[in-house]
């Protein structure tokens, strides 16, 4: 008896080794290593390369070091109330985090490219591609239409612009400088109740005040667009409800998306010139309803931005959309920015420059299009798709 149990138990399957589990600090350092180490990897290639040491990406340089020392200082505490909170989403598509983990530590194995390909570290790697691209580009923008409305602002006012003198050292200093001498000036961007009144009253306004105010607006619908657009890009969290779910997975989609935003427009631009012809409409009231017209457009442009919420963010796909102007077509930021550059350049239209505006024009329709066979990989987007069948025109197309 005592023989057939020995026996028994020779037999029996080795048990498993036990893996210590992990404490939610570990886990957390871990995790915010892994992405500390990739916010440096960034901050060297944004300081060394020559093209973010442009004047365009002044205010950026300035941001992302003030980014990367709260990171460095809080992140870990956020990461490990996140895993805390989100305990049961530990291991899910979206975890990029543990997939920086799984790369560094297929880099040790030398299994790095075998790991990079699988469908979840990709679409990992690609959103730090897409974060690290626009985010400067954002700042840029959004810094460029502030200091537009500042500028206007004062001017009309009949004030001095606004001068900033930037001290010698690091980015945190110029920052703290940059805060103390925008303090200084701040009463004088503040509109005063003289200034109110005469916002209110139309009827004392004069040609150039309408212009002045049409300029305004203008570049007060690009701030928000811009603005909102780097919420997005910036701030993506499971308590936000905004992770990418997946990323253009084509080049074709890359090489559209990226045309329409610097440098790669430049090279656009050199290849469909839109010059500026003899005027053929010269009438002011004519010009300025053009104008509120392309305004109004690019406001509807704006709205679909700010349609997104926290999820917006270009090659990506953090769900699907179906309010504001997405309740009628699928595509209205692409409509509205094509049809306002037509009213901007219909005064001068040449035929040449309506030959270029089209095949412009048609890189945003590539776009649509990639987007579309990107999204529709998800069953939510063929339902949105089936709901509102219309990609440019209600009811036409």
């Amino acid at each position: 008896m005592s023989r057939s149990r020995a026996s028994d138990s020779s037999k029996r399957s080795p048990q498993p080794l036990r893996t210590p589990t992990l404490t939610l600090w570990k886990r957390a350092a871990y995790r915010w290593t892994a992405i500390s180490a990739v916010m440096a990897i960034l901050w060297v290639l944004y300081t060394q390369h020559p093209y973010y040491r442009g004047n365009q990406f002044a205010p950026f340089r300035s941001f992302y070091p003030c980014v990367l020392a709260l990171w460095l200082a809080f992140g870990l505490f956020y990461v490990r109330v996140t895993l805390q909170k989100f305990s049961g989403m530990r291991f899910t598509v979206r975890d990029g985090g543990l997939h920086l983990l799984l790369l560094a530590k297929a880099l040790k194995n030398r299994r790095f490219w075998k790991t990079a390909k699988t469908a979840r570290v990709r679409t990992t790697l690609l959103l730090i591609v897409v974060k690290a691209f626009y985010i400067p580009l954002m700042i840029g923008f959004v810094s460029g239409h502030a200091n537009n409305l500042a500028e206007g602002w004062l001017r009309h006012k009949h004030l001095p612009a606004l001068t900033f003198v930037m001290p010698p050292g690091n980015a945190l200093a110029q920052a703290g400088a940059w805060l103390t001498q925008l303090k200084v000036r701040l009463p004088d961007l503040l509109p005063a109740a003289d200034d109110l009144s005469a916002l209110f009253a139309p009827g004392g306004w004069s040609r150039a005040d309408l212009n002045w105010g049409l300029g305004m607006l203008y570049d007060g619908v690009f701030f928000v667009d811009c603005g909102w657009a780097l919420f997005g890009y910036s701030l993506e969290s499971r308590w936000l409800g905004n992770k990418t779910r997946s990323v253009e997975p084509t080049a074709l989609g890359w090489a559209a998306a990226l045309s329409c935003y610097p440098p790669y427009n430049n090279v656009l631009g050199t290849y469909l010139p839109l010059e500026t012809g003899a005027p053929i409409i010269t009438g002011q009231n004519a010009l300025l309803g053009l104008r509120i017209a392309v305004l109004l457009l690019f406001a509807v442009y704006a709205s679909a931005t700010v349609a997104f919420g926290f999820k917006f963010s270009n090659l990506t796909n953090r769900g699907v959309i179906s309010r504001g102007p997405y309740r009628l077509v699928r595509h209205p930021a692409y409509l509205c920015k094509c049809s306002a550059w037509w009213l901007e350049h219909l005064p001068t239209m040449t035929l040449t420059k309506a030959f270029f505006l089209t095949l412009l024009c048609g890189v945003y329709a590539l776009r649509a299009w990639t987007e579309e066979r990107h999204l529709s990989l998800e069953p939510a987007y063929r339902a949105y798709k089936a709901k509102v069948p219309w990609i440019f025109i209600p009811g036409v197309y």
